[in-house]
């Protein structure tokens, strides 16, 4: 009984094994998806996103990310998956294989050479990632490619002339890497291409004139390059372009007239390069022209006529070049513009009051010209007019009074003209003023209503005028405020307590007008000032406030030159960030408060105070301040002819120690603290910092003993001021600082003016506009913590940090020298945190107000930092977003 059971266990045994087996045969994935697998198996996939990769399927076809023609896999697209690892060559097992896409990953490493096997191959795209090393010449043997995206990685090195090989090639995507060299000719092979985009990457030499035997180019894009020479009159060969994007290169010569045979161009933007000569009127010939961007460049000549054949055009900018003539009348041709940009030119005459036709004008600038004549009453029919700037013209006659009825202002700035009469009462009529400049012109008449009800508006700078009335209260009201300059004009009365409720203010200039009445002590609830200025008005009364102390981002307080009494609070001392404190010319009494900010202060900003002196001093016995009660008792009692005595007394001895005291500093030739009632009388301070005859330079050597230390008078961050001693006179002589031979102005103060002159103007203008200011300052904060640099430091050591961090990753500087040297890096992690808080830094400090994010938006990008940039679009082919609604003149695809 036994042997039968066993032999049926037997069978049974064998029977499950077979069972088995089968079972594993039948749901074990096909080659492919082995294939897939071992590709898988290269990546890190930390979000588990190919999960659904599964070795029981019997096929791939139903995984994430593939696609399958016939059962067999054709596509793989893992686009933002957040894979990291290296990309292994077995996928070119998959024989069917015709689209390849990875973008928007961290995958590093070279790229395989082995990818050349993917014969069948049509679109490979591996933008966006962190592949390194050269350019993979064995990708030229893959002729069946169609599409080629290897943009944003870090590829370095030449472009083979092998790429010629690729002649099926619709689009050379390759822009913002490491590659060098020039252009190479055999692109000229390429006859199917119609997008080469190879821009913000460190070719040079010239632009090759074969590229124009690419018949089928639509879109030629290389920006922010090296590239050299002049344009290539070849390009007019080009029938099928579109687009041509050449800005921020070292292109040189004049714009070749040819360029207006090219009829179907929508975009040319070559703006920010070293072009000469003057604009063709061939011009006139893009009919289908769209965006003409030829901004910062040494043009000269007129604007020629022929421009206002451009009747397609939506923004022309011809600024930051020395234009001259006038401004051609046709412009009005161009119904459709939007943003007319000529400012920073030489242009003469009136504005045509034609420009007043543009119906769909948005954008106006004009500014920093020598136009003249009066502003168009037609302007102000413009319903769409958005940001309108004239600043710095010769313009005259009023601002049309309807201005700002019919549109909704954003920004207006016609400072610094010679504009009378007053102010239109409707600028702010929608509420969408942020920024008002009509400073330095003969304006008249009060605030109107309109204006002091403006909740909308940032900065309100009305200074330089010959405006009247009293400081309106509606004007407290307006608590986004922050810069408010209304400077020497004819303001009278009080200045009101409700100012302490303007909590964003940055910025108050109320000097050289008819304040009077105290300081009021709600000013020291301003906790975002950083200036304050209302020196040279009839301010008296009470002390200086001392909550001033709680100012702690203040820079600059000036309170000179007028009448306030009282002692100087040491709460102001205790203000780190002050630079500037002028309190000259007041009735102030006391010790200057012996802290390191009154210290490295010039005595100069003392000056002017009966009473007033410094801690140590020669022979400075401070009065203390008189009751306003009380008299002292020598006045009290006591016969006329007794006070007499005692006057005369005190004066002969008072004017005795003075003469003792001069004597003895002459005497000593140095630099002492004297009384500072006794060194500043008007008549003397006129004469030692405006002397009223010339003087040789040897003249100073001589008077200043060859600017010896014992005539030194005091030292700042640009220079040395000394005691020049003249035959009839002593005067105040500064000598700046000097790096070294040639040098004629300290670097730092170079780094400091680049910081403001590479601000395109009416972004320095409307810095606060979008409350984006402080952005700006965030972003400089995160760059300082990353790099572990000053914001502003000498030029040799690189100048604003900024400019320093953009000019590194333009010029392709390994990001870890960026870092602070002295922060541990050896962690992966640690290095990817810094990286995308460097770029957080870089969004923060965008040179455009409107381009930088909210603190909202900073701070989500703080907290998960890799989502928002895996969700940020990315055209791979346009050239530019050509949209109607949106202006790319500083962010033009490369």
């Amino acid at each position: 009984m036994t042997r039968p059971w066993s032999s049926v266990m037997q069978k049974l045994f064998h029977l499950a094994l077979l069972i088995l087996f089968s079972v594993i045969l039948v749901s074990s994935v096909n080659e492919e998806g082995v294939s897939l697998l071992e590709f898988k198996r290269s990546l890190s996939d930390p979000n588990n996103n190919l999960e659904s990769w599964n070795s029981s399927d019997l096929t791939p076809c139903n995984w994430i990310g593939i696609v399958c023609t016939d059962f067999k896999v054709t596509s793989v697209n893992l686009t933002g998956f957040d894979l990291s690892g290296t990309l292994a060559p077995s996928i070119c097992n998959l024989t069917h294989l015709t689209e390849l896409n990875v973008s928007k990953n961290s995958i590093s490493g070279p790229i395989p050479k082995d990818l050349a096997i993917c014969h069948n191959l049509e679109i490979l795209d591996l933008c966006t990632n962190r592949f390194h090393g050269e350019f993979p010449t064995p990708i030229s043997k893959m002729i069946a490619l169609r599409k080629l995206y290897l943009c944003e990685n870090y590829i370095y090195g030449e472009v083979p002339e092998e790429i010629g090989n690729l002649t099926s090639l619709e689009e050379l995507v390759i822009y913002s890497n490491n590659l060098t060299g020039s252009i190479p000719v055999s692109i000229s092979k390429l006859k199917q291409v119609r997008i080469i985009r190879a821009g913000r990457n460190l070719f040079s030499g010239p632009i090759p004139s074969e590229i124009s035997e690419c018949e089928s180019l639509e879109v030629l894009g290389l920006a922010q390059n090296r590239l050299e020479g002049s344009l290539p009159r070849e390009l007019q060969k080009l029938k099928n372009l579109t687009s041509l994007i050449l800005w921020q290169n070292r292109l040189s010569g004049e714009i070749p007239p040819e360029i207006g045979n090219i009829s179907g161009l929508e975009l040319l933007a070559l703006h920010q390069n070293a072009l000469t000569g003057s604009l063709p009127k061939e011009l006139g010939k893009l009919t289908q022209l769209k965006r003409l961007y030829i901004y910062t460049n040494q043009l000269n000549g007129t604007i020629p006529e022929e421009l206002g054949n451009c009747t397609s055009a939506v923004e022309i900018d011809l600024s930051e070049n020395q234009l001259s003539g006038i401004i051609p009348r046709n412009l009005h041709q161009v119904s459709g513009l939007r943003l007319l940009h000529l400012f920073e030119n030489i242009l003469q005459g009136s504005i045509p009051r034609e420009l007043g036709r543009l119906k769909l004008l948005q954008g106006l600038d004009l500014s920093i010209n020598r136009l003249t004549g009066t502003i168009p009453l037609d302007f102000q029919n413009l319903i769409y007019l958005v940001d309108f700037q004239l600043f710095d013209n010769l313009l005259e006659g009023s601002i049309p009074p309807y201005l700002g009825l019919k549109s909704n202002l954003s920004i207006l700035d016609m400072s610094a003209n010679n504009l009378n009469g007053s102010i239109p009462p409707d600028l702010c009529k929608h509420h969408k003023l942020l920024f008002l400049s009509l400073g330095s012109n003969w304006l008249s008449g009060n605030i109107p209503y309109g204006l002091k009800t403006c909740k909308s508006l940032i900065q309100l700078m009305l200074g330089d005028n010959q405006l009247t009335g009293s400081l309106p209260v509606e004007l407290y009201e307006l608590h986004n405020l922050s810069a408010l300059e209304l400077f020497k004009n004819k303001f009278s009365g009080l200045i009101p307590s409700e100012i302490g409720r303007l909590g964003n203010l940055e910025r108050l200039l109320l000097s050289d007008n008819f304040f009077a009445g105290y300081i009021p002590r709600e000013i020291g609830n301003l906790a975002q000032l950083v200036t304050f200025n209302v020196s040279s008005n009839r301010l008296s009364g009470s002390p200086i406030p001392d909550n001033l102390g709680n100012l702690q981002m203040l820079e600059s307080l000036y309170l000179n030159d007028n009448q306030l009494t009282g002692e100087i609070p040491a709460s102001i001392g205790g203000l780190l960030s002050l630079l500037v404190c002028n309190l000259s010319n007041n009735n102030l009494v006391g010790i200057v408060p012996n802290t390191p900010v009154f210290q490295r202060m010039d005595s100069s900003n003392f000056a002017g105070n009966n009473g007033l002196c410094t801690i140590g001093s020669y022979n400075c016995h401070p009065p203390s301040t008189p009751s306003l009660t009380s008299k002292p008792s020598w006045i009290k009692g006591g016969s006329s002819k007794g006070k007499l005595v005692c006057i005369f007394s005190v004066v002969g001895f008072l004017s005795m120690l003075s003469i003792v005291s001069i004597c003895w500093v002459i005497k000593r030739r140095r630099s002492a603290f004297v009384s500072l009632e006794e060194q500043t009388k008007s008549d003397v301070l006129d004469n030692y910092y405006f002397p009223k005859e010339g003087f040789t330079y040897q003249d100073l050597l001589e008077a200043t003993e060859n600017f010896s230390e014992s005539a030194v008078l005091g030292r700042g961050a640009c220079g040395t001021v000394y005691k020049a001693v003249m035959a009839d006179e002593v005067i105040a002589v500064k000598r700046l600082n000097s790096r070294g031979e040639g040098t004629r102005v300290d670097s730092s103060f170079h780094a400091e003016i680049s910081t403001l002159g590479k601000i395109r103007h009416q972004y320095a203008y409307t810095m606060k506009v979008n409350e984006k200011c402080d952005i700006y300052s965030f972003g400089v904060v995160l760059l300082e913590l990353i790099t572990g640099r000053l914001p502003v430091q000498p030029l040799e050591q690189g100048g604003d940090l900024v400019s320093w961090v953009r000019r590194a990753i333009y010029d392709k500087v390994p990001i870890m020298e960026l870092f602070d040297k002295r922060l541990d890096l050896s962690g992966p992690k640690m290095t990817e945190e810094m990286s995308l808080v460097l770029k957080i830094g870089l969004f923060c400090t965008s040179t455009a107000p409107l381009n930088r994010p909210t603190m909202r938006e900073v701070v989500v990008m703080l907290l998960d930092a890799r989502e928002a940039e895996s969700d940020s679009p990315s055209s791979r082919t346009s050239a530019t977003a050509l949209d109607e609604d949106a202006s790319s003149r500083d962010y033009l695809d490369p």
